[in-house]
């Protein structure tokens, strides 16, 4: 699911419940604290400012090596009362250096996020040369785009005069009104930052609380006068960089930060709570009318849900009729979210389609949960801190047989969780009452997401070789394959018979399983494609011997390298099962050199158990040879420390496919 469209859509919702809460008990005293707050102090982004006369910095040896540094990055969350109701001002402070062009090129153009609310309070920046030559911003060349990607409306401008080993430097300050007091900002990049400041100031009557992730260090209360401010200061942060099998957006130091009590309200109900979302949540995702209830009723009679025995039939076969009739579009309003629009129209979007769902397990008495979770790949869920920035996604869990439900995702149907949810924590609704816990997401286990080759290997008398091969997937795979299947024919599923064979060509294929609907559990159907092809490159001549190129034949496979230490914990994706069966038969006239090479064995021991592991062997009966391999990942989250060990199961694969034997001429 789009990570930014269901916080759009529903923080709106939440901002109308919650704030409700908020303000509830302290309307007659926002005036008093206004002029309080008036008497007491200017406004803490009016007495901040930069150097009149800016230097440049000192790097170390170490910093002068990278494309670029931040010096400094200031994040400044202003929440204040006044007589309109509360507002943010956001002021955003960052000085950085350019070492080389690729650092130009990240910092010569600034991009400011805005809402339709937003106003400019302040907004100046400027270049200084290594001469110290200052070029301030020219506000002509400010502009304004809509619709960017997922953060909507941006206002962009550009930074002239700067220059190698010269520092660009910005400053800005947002007024706009607050739809959700709540927020993440994530500090560390793939270059270095000498300093980096959070504060986060409210009037002393709302208490915000922080966390930081990744060696952010923990947060120190500062009093104001009638004023509180979080803040929270971090030093050197080193660059992160991508790494093979890491979650690198969940691996960056970021804080997440929420207001937590209201001090004028005299029942000091915690705010953003997990009972508050619990109870927004299903206010928004369960309400339907009763003629919209009725509509879905007489829908049912139409498609004779009744012929469905029991409730995992029922879940399976509604999921089908949905995901085979209402198709995912984006927009917004209406049309796209209300179940009696969604009905006739035919469409909904992501949100919407959640809606769906939920009124239908819900008219079809189906025992279910709605689970709002997050993709662990962009920020793991934090079941001890109840931050609603972790609300991205929806999935619905059917408790009586331990299986999920994604409304939004086309390729996946009843039976685990998405992969990117999985082993997650995530927010479980009962729609009855409207409470919620916090429970974990299991993964499947490896064997329920098989990828099978079974090859039959032929050779002709001029020792062209063909191949019998049948190439299958299960779980989510097989989800995805289908998907790439109906959406792009056959060439993806041929460059997925033909991977690590050049010149190879197909003469005959054939798929199986290819419905969508064939992906829900219990079933969980392997789609397969039966093939026959022509492989010349698999053989070649060497005198009077051969080389058969036997390894290519599982298909191409990453290859670990690591030149510098490991910096993140390993994650994978899912647990896998890659089973493979090679048969040929040696031609008469020769005899068979070098498949002692094929039996490597590479594994992970962790508790005793072989979780992790490359096997592959050989057996010889008379003239015919087969060889299995079996390589799997159970354990798919592991520390860095085990990466080398982890790293040598990865590279067993590689180091598979380039096996060769040798047919050697009696």
């Amino acid at each position: 699911m789009n990570k930014f469209l269901l916080s759009i859509y529903l923080l709106f919702a939440f901002s109308l419940c919650a704030f409700a809460q908020v303000n509830s008990n302290q309307q007659k005293l926002d005036k008093d604290i206004k002029l309080q707050l008036d008497k007491a102090e200017k406004r803490k982004h009016q007495l901040y400012d930069w150097a009149a006369k800016p230097v440049l910095h000192q790097l170390s040896d170490e910093e002068k090596k990278a494309p670029a540094v931040i010096i400094k990055d200031l994040r400044s969350f202003e929440y204040a009362i006044e007589e309109e109701g509360l507002f943010l001002y956001e002021t955003i402070h960052k000085i950085a250096r350019v070492n080389e062009d690729q650092g130009i090129e990240a910092f010569n153009k600034v991009y400011v996020p805005i809402s339709d609310d937003a106003t400019f309070v302040e907004l100046k920046a400027r270049a200084i040369s290594p001469s110290g030559k200052i070029t301030e911003l020219n506000k002509e060349n400010i502009r304004e785009v809509e619709n960017v990607q997922d953060i909507g409306n941006v206002k962009i401008f550009a930074i002239e005069g700067l220059e190698l080993n010269g520092e660009v430097e910005y400053l800005y300050t947002i007024k706009m009104g607050v739809r959700d007091p709540y927020g993440r900002e994530t500090f560390q990049t793939s270059v270095p930052v000498k300093e980096a400041i959070l504060e986060v100031t409210s009037p002393d009557h709302l208490l915000f609380e922080a966390i930081g992730y990744n060696g952010f260090p923990e947060f120190k209360q500062e009093e104001g006068q009638e004023t509180k401010t979080l803040k929270g200061v971090v030093k050197n942060i080193p660059p992160l960089f991508e790494e093979t099998y890491s979650a690198y957006r969940a691996n960056l130091m970021r804080v997440d930060y929420k207001l937590c009590y209201n001090e004028n309200n005299f029942a000091r109900k915690r705010l953003y709570s997990w009972d508050m979302a619990a109870e927004t949540f299903a206010g928004l995702i369960y309400s339907y009318s009763e003629e919209e209830a009725e509509q879905i009723q007489k829908l049912f009679k139409k498609i004779k849900l009744k012929k469905q025995k029991s409730a995992e039939d029922k879940a399976i076969f509604l999921e089908n009729y949905i995901k085979n009739n209402i198709s995912l579009e984006p927009g917004s309003g209406a049309d796209y979210t209300m179940v009696e629009k969604i009905l006739v129209n035919k469409y909904a979007n992501e949100v919407g389609l959640a809606r769906l769902f939920g009124a239908f397990l819900k008219e079809a008495g189906i025992k279910h949960k709605l689970v709002i979770t997050s993709n662990r790949f962009n920020a793991r869920f934090d079941k001890d801190f109840e931050s609603w920035n972790n609300f991205t996604d929806l999935i619905f869990y059917i408790p009586d047989t331990y299986q999920y439900i994604s409304p939004a995702s086309i390729q996946y149907r009843y039976g685990p969780a998405p992969y990117q949810l999985a082993g997650n924590y995530g927010l479980f609704v009962n729609p009855e009452t409207q409470q919620g816990e916090v429970n974990y997401i299991p993964f499947p286990t490896s064997k329920e997401n098989m990828n099978k080759i079974t090859a039959t290997v032929l050779f002709d008398d001029d020792f062209k070789a063909s191949l019998d091969i049948r190439h299958g997937w299960t779980g989510y795979r097989a989800g995805e394959f289908r998907t790439f299947y109906k959406y792009q024919d056959m060439d993806f599923i041929n460059d997925r018979v033909t991977s690590g064979m050049e010149r190879s060509k197909i003469t005959s294929s054939e798929l199986f399983n290819k419905s969508m609907n064939d992906s829900s559990y219990p079933d969980n159907k392997e789609f397969y494609v039966q093939s026959t092809l022509e492989a010349p490159s698999l053989i070649e001549k060497a005198g009077k011997n051969y080389i058969f190129k036997l390894g290519e034949i599982i298909g191409g496979q990453v290859e670990l390298y690591q030149e510098n230490e490991r910096q993140a914990n390993i994650d994978m994706s899912h647990p896998i099962y890659y089973k493979r069966t090679i048969e040929f038969t040696i031609p008469k006239g020769y005899r068979l050199q070098g498949i002692e090479d094929v039996k490597i064995d590479e594994y992970m021991l962790i508790k005793g158990e072989k979780l992790n592991r490359f096997i592959s062997d050989y057996k010889i009966k008379g003239d015919k040879v087969t060889v299995t391999v079996d390589e799997y990942y159970d354990k798919i989250n592991l520390p860095k420390e085990d990466y080398e060990t982890f790293r040598k199961v990865i590279n067993a694969a590689a180091d598979f496919n380039k096996v060769v034997v040798v047919f050697e001429k009696e």
